[in-house]
């Protein structure tokens, strides 16, 4: 997978700022929490993490400051979990394994989106690469969602690489995603890499905090984004989302190759 990430943060770029401790990043997990997602423009990548730099604190990944991701997104034969989240329903879930490439790690998460628009969390450690969905794994997925677990397989393959801030004072975590690759096997490859996701996870929505204010004057607002989502309208064709066709048109603008 190819790393975008070192153009965006290159190696010379020296910061103030520290890299967390392991205390502070378990402090940080926010298994619970608000998210807002926004789209920034690369070329101020650099400048923003600057300027934040005594308020947040690296989440470093195998010494590097970026980190290669792998999700394996999982659904119905219908796509019931995709068309939920087209639909905006709550309380709605996502299932997936994330493989933490640099750390040679891997995760079975389900996801729950309340009706509060707040996000629950839960996961398990599974064998690096693993991505099949065994006896224990299906378990863990039906003490967490009304879904037959069995009705789930394989739906896309995402890769990207992430930068990762955790607030020193501020109980939030701020990921910074680009360099996305979609996959659903047979219907091809697309590919993203001119822009930057951010997603601020907080206990509750704060629009004051430092990395806040300084997104906004980036001109990085809030918009309702899903890597999921994007991928199904690029790759699923079959699959109707004429709600998302407006922001998938405000992405390439931004993002596409």
């Amino acid at each position: 997978m190819q790393n975008d990430l070192t153009v965006m943060i290159p190696a010379s770029e020296r910061f103030a700022m520290a890299p967390a401790s392991a205390e502070l990043i378990a402090d940080r997990a926010l298994q619970k929490r608000v998210d807002t997602k926004m789209v920034l423009d690369k070329s101020k990548l650099v400048d923003l993490v600057s300027s934040v730099s005594e308020d947040y604190a690296w989440v470093l990944s195998s010494e590097r400051r970026e980190a290669r991701y792998k999700n394996v997104y999982f659904d119905t034969a219908d796509y019931g979990c995709l068309r939920d989240h087209h639909r905006g329903r709550r309380p709605r879930y996502k299932v997936r394994i994330r493989h933490h490439i640099d750390r040679s790690m891997s995760f079975l998460e389900v996801k729950h989106r309340l009706s509060n628009d707040s996000t629950r969390k839960y996961r398990m450690e599974l064998p690096f690469m693993k991505e099949d969905l065994g006896d224990e794994e299906l378990s863990f997925i039906a003490e967490h969602l009304p879904i037959v677990p069995e009705s789930f397989r394989p739906s896309m393959w995402i890769n990207f690489c992430r930068i990762t801030l955790v607030g020193v004072k501020t109980p939030e975590r701020v990921t910074f995603d680009s360099a996305l690759m979609f996959s659903t096997g047979a219907a091809g490859v697309e590919r993203w890499s001119h822009g930057v996701i951010v997603e601020v996870k907080q206990e509750r929505f704060k629009p004051r905090t430092p990395i806040m204010l300084k997104l906004r004057e980036a001109r990085a607002y809030p918009t309702t984004l899903s890597k999921y989502c994007t991928g199904a309208q690029l790759l699923l064709p079959q699959v109707t989302m004429n709600r998302y066709r407006p922001r998938l048109r405000f992405l390439r603008r931004r993002f596409h190759d």
